[in-house]
C-alpha cells in the first residue's frame, strides 16, 4: 500500500488561479490540475492508494470554511482515497474553540505553514494551539524549512522546531519535508531522535543532494516516525517513491515509510 500524507488540492472555483500564481512563484510545474477530482484522477492512475489533502487557513476569516470543507470531503470519501486535513489561523480569537470543533468533525490533523500565516514555529502566540493539540491529541503539520514564498526567512528551522519538541512532549509534530527543507545538516543536529517529531519526505526526490545526511537522520530517528510525503502537484508522488524505494534500508523500514507509519499516526484503517 502507498500513502502519499503530503498533498495540497484547491476548490474548483480557485484552483486554477491557485497553481498559476504558485507556478510562477516555485518555478514548477505541477504534476495535476490541482482540483479535487483532477488529484483523485491522478493517483488512481499512478498507483497512490490514499493521500492526505492538506489545508492551510492563510488569513484568519478563512478557518471555518476550509474546516467545514474539509469535513464535507471527509464524509464524502470515508477515508477511501483522500482525508482531508484541516487548519487554523493565530490570529482568530476563535481557534482554540475551532480545534474542539475540528476534533468533533473527526478531522484526523491540522495543517500550520509558518511561512503562509507569517509566524515562526517558536512564537509564543502559537503556544495556545499546541497545548490544546495536546490535549487533544490532534497531531499538527508544518511547513519546515526553506520555501521559495519566503526564500529569505526561515520561520521553522530544525533548531526552533526541537525547542517546541521539548515544550510540548506530547504534542506530535510532523515536520514536513524531512524536518527542514534543504537544512538536513541542522535537521540531523537538532531534530533525529526526537520521539514526539515526525517527518515526510516531501520534495526530498526534487531538492536532496546529499544521501548520506538523509540516512544518518534515519539511523538515528525512531523508524515509526518517517511517512511518505510528495507535496503534489509540485512534486510526482511516483519519484516520492523512487527516492524512498532507492534508499540503502532495509524493505520493512521501506513498507513503513509508504504506507504502516501513516496508517499507525492517523488511524486511518
Amino acid at each position: 500500500m502507498i500513502i502519499d500524507t503530503h498533498v495540497h488540492t484547491f476548490p474548483d472555483a480557485i484552483a486554477s488561479k491557485a497553481i498559476t500564481k504558485l507556478q510562477r512563484i516555485s518555478g514548477i510545474t505541477p504534476c495535476t490540475d490541482g482540483t479535487v477530482d483532477g488529484t483523485l484522477s491522478f493517483m488512481n492512475e499512478i498507483g497512490v492508494d490514499k493521500f492526505i489533502n492538506l489545508n492551510i487557513a492563510t488569513s484568519p476569516t478563512q478557518q471555518t470554511t476550509i474546516n467545514n470543507v474539509a469535513a464535507e470531503l471527509n464524509k464524502k470519501y470515508q477515508d477511501n482515497y483522500m482525508i482531508s486535513f484541516g487548519s487554523v489561523h493565530q490570529s482568530n480569537p476563535d481557534k482554540i474553540a475551532e480545534l474542539d470543533r475540528i476534533k468533533e468533525l473527526n478531522i484526523r490533523g491540522i495543517k500550520l505553514h509558518p511561512d503562509y500565516q507569517n509566524f515562526f514555529i517558536d512564537d509564543v502566540e502559537l503556544f495556545s494551539i499546541y497545548d490544546k493539540c495536546s490535549q487533544l491529541d490532534l497531531p499538527i503539520v508544518f511547513h519546515s524549512g526553506w520555501d521559495c514564498y519566503s526564500p529569505d526567512v526561515i520561520h521553522a528551522p530544525p533548531e526552533k522546531s526541537a525547542n517546541i519538541a521539548k515544550a510540548f512532549p506530547k504534542l506530535k509534530i510532523v515536520l514536513a519535508h524531512f524536518g527542514g527543507l534543504k537544512q538536513w545538516d541542522d535537521v540531523l543536529k537538532y531534530l533525529a531522535g526526537f520521539e514526539n517529531v515526525y517527518m515526510d519526505t516531501a520534495m526530498l526526490a526534487s531538492c536532496c543532494d546529499n544521501i548520506d545526511t538523509i540516512i544518518k537522520i534515519l539511523n538515528k530517528h525512531p523508524a515509526e516516525n518517517v511517512m511518505l510525503g510528495s507535496d503534489c502537484p509540485w512534486e510526482n508522488p511516483l519519484e516520492s517513491v523512487k527516492f524512498v524505494m532507492k534508499l540503502p534500508i532495509s524493505d520493512d523500514l521501506k513498507e513503513k515509510i509508504l504506507s504502516k507509519n501513516a496508517i499507525q499516526l492517523y488511524k486511518l484503517i
